[in-house]
């Protein structure tokens, strides 16, 4: 019989049923908009469950400047794009929604699609930075209020399109020969003026020309995600288009300014909002010296007067948000407080005071708020709630629930939440979440998962998405999420971003700080007599890789590992091109031709992978799993229990949804069988365990 200490997969769309579960049966977008609260005998939150849940933009939201829902103009509705996977064809159920604000008054789905618009912003000066989350989509209404112009994206392209209010006449407006980047509807309501690149066409082209003759491998390189070079950004064209008759002419300046932030809105200028006053708001920096900088809360007012607040909770950080009061006359802010900054804090301030005023105080998280009058609707989660609308009403202390896109949730059965705060073993506050094992019993030790790295709102599955929180509570796991904090918590502020991060990186510091964090919770769960100290799993993506890679190294504290996203080697150079790679560089990673041993013998696994002291598992994207055979192939060599998986056509947030509910099933069975020494009893389930089986008598011996 031949043995594998570790075997590489390569999934496909028909081999998508997971870890000891059958395939799905598809799910058709009929129920995308569901309205109606499920009755019945509850159940668990099985992976499935979560996978399939309806998303309101992305999570965690990567620009602020493209809102997630706008109100009609006379602000008797809000429009907004809603979004669920379908695992079982692995596709997304998308649709523009009509949620009329008006007492028992029921949303309206205005139209439905297949395709996600996935977050591809530009970066190191290429066309596109794939991510892998979906892309923050704006609905904007027609200055009449009687339509809604969308992106949406069909056929393989993302364009214009409007539906009208009363519904089913959606209607496709643009048909650039590129996806579409932005739009904005003109002031009478007779355009759209749109933003495009159609220099991508050529730029593609030159690439596909160049390679008859071979690439050259320069700055657009970037192996790690194939050997075509990185396609450059082109400059962006503005066209308008009109809607009654489809033709087509280069905007207008002034058509083109809108797009542009106003010379007072400046990019140091954080928050920036105007009033119905005609005076604007906005948090500036007050000492450049430091990065990143302190803030001030100022208003202007229209004859050009400017106003600061003096007081001490005016002193917000870069997360800080502006609204105004109904009367324009009280400046309300939002800005982080409270143990390690865990909690969200709103306050009012009246322009000339030297006090101001606390209205709300949370540790949910308000991913997006807009003034209606006095009050803010707002799109919140919760640990136990997914993202919902909510209407907060500041002046009476009230709040309302306004739509929950996941009303059958409620009928889940969950595990109670505990939020944590403690202190790291250097003395710098930490916080995280902690849920409880369905069924939990005191006196009983159960096992514990780690899931990195942000804990503010709804616990799904981490950054990510990749391990399901609830899923695992009720196999019988404690699972405590952390949050790793902002490398300025950990090693205070410095002269510029780039000596942050290195200072961050610095002797690995940072990471330090981070799993000694993490250890010094775990702990105190073990102390309260909750947690089995000999089955504890850690996991995590991208940076919360990174630090699962260092505790393999550096702690004695974990049984099992799962990770994606990340693979810190000295050969890390030869992936990552020379531009990515430079980055790194700047923060204090060495170069390749440094031959750094020092500096990689406290985090390399390819280096000294004996002393990894737990199986580690990796799913990995197509785009990235480069990075990551050489420490999984030393692993293997070194008699370390192993898997690599990788998943086709993906990014560093995995978008498909058999792909991401086939990374839930596994990592499941993966702690199931490492911490619990459970076994699935189905076929494909069975085949796995006996790999698995085979490893630990390897490792055993070894």
């Amino acid at each position: 019989m031949r043995h594998y200490l570790i075997i590489v997969h390569l999934l496909t769309a028909s081999a998508l049923g997971g870890i000891g579960q059958p395939a799905l049966a598809a799910d058709g977008c009929e129920t995308l908009l569901q309205t109606d609260a499920i009755s019945g005998v509850p159940g668990p939150a099985t992976p499935e469950a979560l996978a399939r849940l309806r998303d309101i933009g992305p999570a965690p939201r990567p620009d602020r400047t493209r809102p997630l829902f706008t109100f009609s103009p006379d602000h008797r509705a809000v429009a907004f794009l809603v979004h669920r996977a379908d695992p079982g064809e692995n596709r997304y159920c998308t649709g523009l929604v009509l949620l009329p604000l008006a007492p028992a008054a029921r949303p309206r789905l205005l139209d439905i699609g297949t395709e996600l618009i996935r977050d591809e912003p530009a970066r190191y000066g290429w066309a596109a930075f794939p991510i892998g989350s979906p892309a923050p989509v704006t609905p904007r209404w027609a200055p009449d209020g009687r339509w809604i112009a969308y992106l949406k994206r069909a056929g393989g392209r993302t364009q214009v399109w409007r539906a009208k209010v009363t519904g089913g006449d959606a209607r496709q407006i643009t048909r650039a020969p590129v996806d579409i980047d932005d739009f904005r509807i003109s002031s009478d309501g007779r355009a759209i003026i749109y933003a495009a690149r159609p220099g991508l066409i050529t730029m593609n082209a030159t690439i596909d020309q160049e390679g008859l003759s071979g690439w050259r491998y320069d700055e657009r390189a970037f192996p790690v995600r194939g050997a075509r070079p990185q396609t450059p950004n082109p400059e962006r064209h503005y066209v308008t288009i009109e809607i009654s008759s489809g033709i087509e002419r280069p905007a207008s300046p002034g058509e083109i300014s809108i797009f542009m932030p106003s010379a007072s809105a400046a990019a140091d200028k954080i928050g920036y909002s105007l009033g119905p006053s005609s005076w604007s708001a906005y948090a500036e920096p007050v000492n450049r010296s430091v990065y990143p900088p302190d803030y001030r809360v100022v208003v202007e007012m229209g004859t050009g007067r400017r106003l600061v607040c003096p007081a001490d909770l005016c002193r917000p950080d870069r997360s800080v948000s502006f609204w105004w009061s109904g009367d324009g006359k009280q400046l309300r802010f939002a800005r982080k407080e409270g143990w390690a900054n865990s909690l969200t804090a709103i306050y009012e301030w009246r322009p000339g005071s030297r006090t101001v005023r606390r209205l709300y105080l949370t540790s949910d998280d308000l991913v997006e708020c807009q003034p209606l009058g006095n009050d803010l609707l707002c799109l919140r989660e919760q640990s136990l709630a997914p993202r919902h609308f909510v209407m907060l009403g500041l002046d009476r202390t009230k709040e309302q629930k306004i739509f929950d896109p996941n009303p059958e949730f409620a009928s889940l059965i969950l595990g109670a939440a505990e939020r944590l705060n403690w202190r790291n073993g250097f003395g710098v506050p930490f916080y995280g979440d902690l849920v409880y094992p369905v069924g939990f019993k005191t006196g009983q030790r159960y096992p514990l998962v780690i899931v990195q790295y942000r804990t503010r709102g709804f616990l799904r599955g981490g950054i990510g998405d990749e391990v399901p929180i609830q899923a695992f509570a009720n196999r019988g796991y404690f699972v405590l999420v952390v949050d790793n904090l902002t490398y300025e918590d950990i090693v205070g502020k410095q002269k510029s971003a780039g000596a942050l991060t290195a200072a961050f990186n610095r002797d690995f510091a940072g990471r330090r700080h981070i799993v000694s964090a993490i250890e010094a919770a775990t702990r105190s769960l073990i102390d309260r007599g909750f947690v089995d100290p000999k089955r504890i799993g850690i996991t995590g993506l991208s940076d919360g890789c990174t630090t699962v890679q260092f505790a393999a190294i550096h702690s004695m504290l974990f049984s099992a590992g799962s990770v994606s996203g990340c693979g810190w080697e000295p050969v890390q150079d030869a992936f990552l091109g020379p531009i990515v790679a430079q980055s790194y560089h700047d923060g204090g990673w060495p170069r390749l031709a440094d031959m750094d041993t020092n500096f990689w013998s406290q985090i390399s696994v390819m280096a000294q992978p004996g002393r990894v002291r737990f199986p580690m598992l990796f799913q990995a994207a197509d785009n990235e799993y480069l990075a990551m055979v050489a420490s999984h192939t030393a692993l293997t060599q070194a008699n370390i229990p192993s898997e690599l998986y990788i998943f086709p056509d993906e990014d560093h947030i995995k978008w498909q949804p058999a792909h991401r509910l086939a990374v839930y099933r596994r990592n499941l069975a993966w702690f199931d069988f490492w911490l619990n020494d459970q076994r699935p009893t189905d076929t494909e389930g069975h085949s796995d365990v006996l790999r698995w089986e085979e490893m630990r008598k390897k490792y055993i011996r070894h």
